[in-house]
């Protein structure tokens, strides 16, 4: 299935309309929640039953999003194998999107609901934080979708452009060609780790004198995305920079 680029987006949602089950995987920061946000949007906009889920690790997490998604649907004060039954209903005559992101857990009740959602009910989209290749494949082992495809990296231009956007935003100081590359090569094509990057980078405690600390940067982010906001300088430099 060949998606990349500016199609790709296009694609995921032609294939999600047509009712099948995709899976993403890609690393911490490499845009997946973006695309779904996107993808959300513009679902919406067609008049098309759509919901998120930002975090996905039981099968009562699907109920509540497949809920929103049709939230005209009575499943109040009603057992949840029930109300996943009605919703299947009112998908079957209107077929909708689930968008569920952040797929932490994979149980086998899951996976069985998932199934019965597939033929013209409801187009699934699973996003999954993958930082090896070997670990994506093992997904396609799962049956969790009718494809397991890697979120595309964003070429080096984009990165530099929404590198430069973000810092004329945060009115970051500029920054030198050679501290730019070490950011964008450590970026390694993920566009949310650019984010977070600038994000970051916006704080007092990554400056010396007006000087950046390009590394401690880098690594900060990297840590950031894989494991929660974590100080590595004292509260003393939280401020933001000037």
């Amino acid at each position: 299935m060949p998606l990349s680029g500016k199609h790709f987006e296009t694609e995921m949602m032609t294939r999600l309309q047509r009712g099948e089950h995709l899976v993403l995987y890609g690393p911490r920061g490499s845009g997946k929640s973006t695309l779904l946000g996107k993808l959300h949007t513009r679902f919406a906009r067609a008049g098309i039953p759509c919901a998120l889920s930002t975090a996905t690790a039981h099968l009562d997490d699907i109920t509540r999003v497949f809920a929103r998604a049709y939230p005209y649907v009575d499943t109040a004060n009603m057992p949840r194998r029930k109300a996943r039954a009605r919703l299947r209903m009112a998908a079957d005559a209107n077929e909708g999107v689930l968008l569920l992101d952040h797929v932490t857990d994979v149980s086998t009740a899951m996976i069985g609901f998932l199934r019965r959602l597939r033929g013209g009910i409801a187009g699934v989209l699973l996003a999954v934080d993958v930082d090896k290749e070997i670990d994506g494949q093992r997904l396609r082992h799962r049956n969790l979708g009718t494809f397991s495809l890697p979120m595309p990296s964003a070429s080096t231009r984009r990165l530099q452009e929404l590198f430069r956007d973000y810092c004329a935003d945060y009115r970051i100081p500029p920054i030198p060609p050679n501290q730019e590359r070490q950011i964008i090569r450590a970026a390694r094509g993920r566009l949310g780790w650019i984010v977070e990057c600038t994000r970051l980078m916006s704080q007092r405690r990554y400056w010396r004198d007006l000087i950046l600390q390009a590394s401690l940067l880098c690594v900060d982010t990297e840590i950031t995305l894989r494991q929660g906001h974590l100080n590595l300088l004292p509260p003393d430099m939280e401020q933001p920079v000037k």
